[in-house]
């Protein structure tokens, strides 16, 4: 299943929001991100003039989780015109199960088990 497919994940499309930080206890694995909001979110406004979409700062949070592996690790950091700086989109996120995938320009994780929370 897609990400998009899960009611509180539908109002965003990650394949353009920016990952900013990613951190990891052992039971749990968040990402900050600049996320794309689509017209169906309540915080939704036109895009910013310069800007393709309408962004908000979230942090999507996998708690409890029984464990995460990482398959590719790399935080190789882009910068753009003004001097942000990222870590790529997530181009993939798919749900099996109780398992979460999730991949981009930083690596590739599956998160077994634990809950989704968006902040």
């Amino acid at each position: 299943m897609n990400y998009f497919e899960i009611p509180e994940l539908s109002e965003f499309y990650f394949e353009d929001s920016y990952v900013l930080t990613i951190e990891e206890t052992p039971t749990l694995l968040f990402f900050e991100i600049d996320a794309v909001l689509t017209e169906k979110h309540h915080e939704y406004t036109p895009p910013r003039k310069g800007e393709q979409h309408c962004y908000k700062k979230i942090r999507l949070s996998f708690l409890d989780a029984a464990a995460y592996e990482w398959l590719k690790k790399k935080f190789i950091a882009f910068s753009d015109s003004s001097g942000e700086i990222d870590y790529g989109n997530i181009d993939l996120f798919t749900i099996d199960n109780d398992n979460y995938m999730l991949s981009g320009d930083w690596g590739q994780v599956i998160i077994r088990g634990g809950t989704l929370k968006i902040t």
